[in-house]
């Protein structure tokens, strides 16, 4: 009988363990009172991307900067040195996507996402999911930002071609 209460705790408590943020829909006006906003920032970055059609995990580090008023810019160093701006035309998106959320902003992506949100007292973390119809849903399945008080420590860009990109951001 005790192993039987066991197994009923277990299945109990082990699916809300590995409940992803997507699991958590959210209201707009909650995520906007409880995300903090977030300050331009310089810090250090590792990303990788993982290509599902051939297994391969590319990896690149470097630096980073945030500047409201700017944008997003990588410099890379590692494996090759160069600069990529997201404030260029081909990854406004995702820049005005980082921007909104530094600025609590959230009513710019209200028109194309869903909104998940879970949060903890040091963390918390952000999932949007195009709506159908719109124009991100052809080529966007998700993105999960987690941060803390200060500043976003991780992305997570899952386009439709399934390939995975993770940048986190350290100081």
């Amino acid at each position: 009988m005790r192993k039987f209460w066991v197994l009923i705790l277990c299945l109990i408590l082990i699916p809300q363990a590995w409940a992803g943020v997507f699991e958590h829909p959210q209201r707009l006006e909650k995520i906007s009172s409880e995300v903090p906003e977030l300050k331009d920032i310089s810090c250090r970055f590792a990303q990788e991307k993982v290509l599902p059609s051939s297994k391969v995990v590319i990896k690149s580090s470097g630096d980073f900067k945030f500047e409201k008023n700017k944008g997003v810019t990588f410099y890379t160093t590692y494996p090759i040195k160069s600069t990529n701006s997201y404030s260029s035309r081909e990854y406004k998106q995702i820049n005005s996507i980082i921007s909104a959320i530094s600025n609590k902003s959230y009513s710019r992506l209200e028109r194309d996402f869903n909104f998940f949100y879970e949060s903890e007292p040091a963390a918390w973390q952000l999932g949007l999911m195009p709506k159908k119809g719109t124009q991100v849903y052809n080529y966007l399945k998700s993105i999960e930002i987690s941060g803390n008080r200060e500043m976003i420590t991780k992305i997570v860009i899952l386009p439709v071609d399934l390939s995975k990109t993770t940048i986190w951001f350290r100081k």
